[in-house]
C-alpha cells in the first residue's frame, strides 16, 4: 500500500504488524455521496426549522430548513469541509449547505465499520492546508488503520465519555455568558424597548467604524501567518470574544486588509446565514478581517457594555435591517443607528462584573484546554493500539 507524506506510516506499520489490523485507503471504505445530498442556499438558511443544515463552517449545525425535498436520510455518515478541512460525524437526517462539503458514507456493513470509529481517527490527521483551496485531494490519500469491531467500539465509548466531560465544561462557560446578560438587563433593562428610558446616541458619535476587506486571492505573498483574519464564522453569538481564525495574512496582506486593535468589537454586516447582521463579539487582540465585518472601535465608552448591549439588541438591528437595509449594514448605515449609553459609573460597575466573571471564565477555560489536551492523548493511544490490542 501507497503511504502519504503527512501520516505517521510507521505507527501505521505498528498496529498492522503488531495488531494485525487492516489497512484501507478511505476511499476503499467510503463512498462520495454528495451527490444525494440536497444544498441550501445560505441565504435560504433559517435561525430555526424543522430539519438541520450541515455545511463547513465551525458551527456544528448551521442552520434550519423546512423544506424535507431531498432530505439525506442514509446517515451516519461523514462531512468534509472541503475547503474548510473541518470534519463532522452526522448521525440523522439532513440536507446540506451549498458548496464545499463531502459527504462520505460507508462501503461495509455496520458489523465491520463503525463510521464514528473513523471519525474519531480522522480528528488525528492534520492534513496538509492549501488556504481557501480544496482539499478533498488530500483526505482521498489518508490510510484507516481498523481493528475488529469489537475494539472499535470500545476505543468509541472512551472517547465519548472523554468528548462529553468537554462538552459539559464548555456548556458551563455558556452559562456564564448567560449570567453576564442576565446581570445586564437587571442593570440596564431591555436595551431595544429602554424601561429605563437611557440617553440615546449615535453610535458614530461614540465609536471609530471601520469595514472589512479582502486582499485580493490572486496575490499569494498577501497570505500567511502573521495576523488572524477574521470571518462571519468566527463571530457568534456563543462567544464573548472572537473564536481563533483558520487563515492568517502576511505583513503584506494587512497593508492592503483592514485591522482593529485589541479590545474592539467585531460585528457581521451581511444576511444570508445563520451568521446574520448584528452577531458581535470582542476582539481580545489585534485582527484584520473581511467585508462581511464592520470594526466598531470605542472611543470612550467600556467595550464590555458595548459588547452586551450589541449582543442583546441584535434583534433590533435585524429588524432595522430587514425593514429598510434590504439585508446589508454599511458603514454608514451603522453609524446612524442609535442605541442606548447609561451614565459611565454604571457601565464600569457592569464591567467589574464582567471582569470578575471572566477571571472565572478564565480557570475553566485552563480546565477545558486540560480536558481537550487529555482527549487527544487518549485519541493518539487509542489508534496506536496502546489502549485494546
Amino acid at each position: 500500500m501507497e503511504y502519504n507524506v503527512f501520516q505517521n506510516n510507521k505507527l501505521l506499520d505498528k498496529v498492522k504488524n503488531e495488531y494485525s489490523w487492516e489497512l484501507n485507503n478511505i476511499l476503499e471504505i467510503f463512498q462520495d455521496d454528495t451527490k444525494n445530498a440536497t444544498k441550501i442556499k445560505k441565504e435560504d438558511y433559517l435561525l430555526e426549522g424543522e430539519y438541520p443544515i450541515i455545511d463547513q463552517g465551525q458551527s456544528y449545525i448551521a442552520g434550519y430548513t423546512n423544506e424535507s425535498d431531498g432530505l439525506y436520510e442514509s446517515a451516519p455518515v461523514i462531512i468534509f469541509g472541503d475547503h474548510t478541512r473541518i470534519i463532522k460525524y452526522v448521525d440523522f437526517s439532513f440536507l446540506l449547505g451549498a458548496d464545499g462539503v463531502k459527504v462520505l458514507k460507508s462501503k461495509l456493513k455496520r458489523d465491520i465499520l463503525n463510521v464514528k470509529y473513523v471519525y474519531y481517527f480522522l480528528k488525528t490527521i492534520d492534513l496538509p492546508s492549501d488556504g481557501y483551496s480544496r482539499h478533498f485531494k488530500y483526505l482521498k490519500e489518508v490510510i484507516i488503520p481498523i481493528p475488529s469491531i469489537e475494539v472499535q467500539k470500545k476505543i468509541i465509548s472512551i472517547l465519548d465519555k472523554a468528548q462529553e466531560l468537554i462538552d459539559k465544561r464548555k456548556k458551563q462557560l455558556e452559562e456564564l455568558d448567560e449570567l453576564v446578560k442576565s446581570r445586564f438587563i437587571e442593570m440596564f433593562g431591555d436595551p431595544v424597548l429602554n424601561p429605563m428610558n437611557w440617553e440615546k446616541k449615535k453610535l458614530v458619535d461614540e465609536c471609530n467604524i471601520v469595514t472589512g476587506n479582502t486582499p485580493s486571492r490572486k496575490v499569494e505573498e498577501y497570505y500567511g501567518n502573521y495576523i488572524e483574519w477574521i470571518k462571519s464564522d468566527n463571530i457568534t453569538n456563543n462567544d464573548i470574544y472572537l473564536t481563533k481564525a483558520r487563515e492568517y495574512l502576511s505583513k503584506n496582506g494587512l497593508e492592503v486588509g483592514r485591522s482593529v486593535e485589541e479590545n474592539s468589537i467585531l460585528m457581521t454586516c451581511i444576511a444570508g446565514s445563520v451568521k446574520c447582521i448584528g452577531n458581535v463579539a470582542i476582539a481580545n487582540r489585534k485582527v484584520a478581517f473581511n467585508q462581511q465585518i464592520n470594526g466598531i472601535e470605542p472611543i470612550k465608552n467600556n467595550v464590555f457594555f458595548m459588547f452586551v448591549q450589541f449582543n442583546l439588541s441584535q434583534k433590533y438591528i435585524q429588524s432595522t435591517i430587514n425593514m429598510s437595509l434590504k439585508g446589508i449594514l454599511s458603514k454608514g448605515q451603522l453609524s446612524e443607528l442609535e442605541f442606548i449609553f447609561p451614565p459611565i459609573e454604571l457601565q464600569n460597575e457592569f464591567a467589574k462584573f464582567f471582569n470578575q466573571i471572566d477571571k472565572l471564565k478564565f480557570e475553566m477555560e485552563k480546565s477545558l484546554k486540560e480536558l481537550e489536551d487529555n482527549f487527544n492523548s487518549l485519541m493518539q493511544k487509542a489508534f496506536n493500539g496502546e489502549l485494546f490490542s
